[in-house]
């Protein structure tokens, strides 16, 4: 749990962190953040208030607990709340080597002397881009290669491959706009935001995909009904499915990557479609192989299987971004924010907990109880700090809304 204090309340502390005292002259002009554990003062950051910045005077953990992650987590929580006051820069002014240390490795610049660290740069979007466009980039390459090598070594199922990476590219596309716009700032219109277009970017590469899938299938249909199979795939036509494999594989395993670690539901999405698409050229490799030494109606087989594959990653793809735009609840989260509240708060009993998906952020709802003897003042600090608790521990949320109840006796 995690306190902000500010005029008389950093008096309040000066009996258990001291130098809390140089402050007693400066109230106005100075934030501290306590950290605590079950009612038990583990650290401190104290920083000056400017304009546009924060200006750190000393970072404390006490010694038994400099191990356990507590000084990240007091970083994170300052980050927190520094960016919901609209700073632009955190800077630290003092000089203990330590400090300077554990600041480089949580990501703080140095330049000049100055440690600091920049709010406003966004790397979930940079990172987004970066990986869309290599993806781009990589499936034209697989289309070119598989379309022209598939129709060139007599390959059905190649040449299916390739245009399901050709779909590919125009999936990206969408991904990429849909990074674009999404990170447009919210406004009087859009209050939470442009997130949620992400969702939609995300039924619409669904739909592509069921499409390629569909049309691939037919193609294959049409083929096997008119008996059009009678041409045998070039053995070399193999090499360029491993090479899809190879491609394909480490663009899943990056997509998923940064999907995650952004919580962008369209480039999770894209990266189970180039999942499906390793065992797409895994399945082509086995048709052309069987097609070479048993039947030449298995490359055409094949392209079924493959059209199958993807027409079935497409529909899982639009169930799953249709719950995050229906608001399903998650009841493993809402647990997870139960415990946490119960646990690592003085609160005694949460209720009506509810949570909303837009793009990578959740905004969340709950109702507390609180004694009816508590000031306005005193609840609404205490709503703050649970905020930004919950900001801090749980990146994906981006706003909470706390309804307060007494305790009925």
């Amino acid at each position: 749990m995690y306190k902000v204090l500010s005029g008389e309340d950093i008096i309040k502390y000066s009996d258990t962190f001291k130098s809390f005292d140089k402050f007693k002259n400066n109230l106005n002009e100075v934030e501290c953040i306590v950290l605590e554990d079950k009612s038990e003062k583990i650290g401190y950051i104290s920083a000056w208030k400017k304009n546009k910045s924060y200006l750190i005077e000393n970072i404390f953990i006490r010694e038994e607990d400099r191990y356990k992650s507590s000084g990240t987590k007091l970083i994170d929580f300052f980050i927190t709340h520094s960016k919901k006051n609209n700073k632009e820069i955190i800077e630290y002014i003092g000089e203990e080597p330590k400090i300077k240390s554990f600041l480089k490795k949580y990501g703080f610049k140095v330049e000049e002397e100055k440690v600091f660290y920049n709010l406003k740069e966004d790397s979930r979007k940079r990172d987004g881009i970066i990986v869309v466009l290599g993806s781009i980039i990589f499936n034209i390459f697989l289309a070119v290669i598989k379309i022209f090598g598939g129709l060139k070594g007599k390959s059905n199922a190649l040449v299916a491959d390739g245009f399901n990476s050709l779909s590919d590219v125009v999936s990206s596309i969408a991904i990429l706009l849909g990074i674009h716009f999404s990170n447009m700032p919210k406004d009087e219109k859009h209050p939470y935001g442009h997130e949620k277009i992400e969702s939609v970017i995300g039924i619409m590469v669904g739909l592509f995909v069921v499409i390629t899938g569909i049309e691939i299938g037919k193609d294959s249909i049409l083929k096997i009904i008119s008996k059009d199979y009678s041409h045998i795939p070039e053995f070399s036509t193999i090499y360029l499915a491993i090479i899809s494999i190879i491609v394909k594989y480490g663009m899943y395993f990056y997509k998923m990557k940064i999907g995650k670690a952004t919580k962008n539901s369209a480039l999770i999405a894209d990266a189970r479609d180039s999942r499906s698409d390793v065992f797409s050229s895994a399945g082509v490799i086995i048709g052309i192989l069987l097609s070479i030494y048993i039947s030449p109606i298995f490359d055409i087989i094949v392209s079924m299987i493959v059209a199958l594959l993807i027409l079935k990653e497409g529909v899982s793809t639009i169930l799953e971004v249709s719950d995050v735009i229906l608001d399903k609840q998650e009841n493993e989260f809402i647990k997870k924010i139960e415990d946490y509240l119960l646990t690592n708060t003085q609160v005694k009993n949460v209720h009506d907990i509810y949570m909303r998906r837009s793009g990578d952020k959740i905004f969340l709802s709950f109702h507390i109880r609180v004694d009816k003897n508590m000031t306005v003042y005193e609840a609404h600090n205490l709503s703050d700090d649970l905020e930004e608790s919950l900001i801090t521990d749980f990146k994906e949320i981006q706003e909470v809304m706390i309804h307060i109840d007494y305790f009925i006796e």
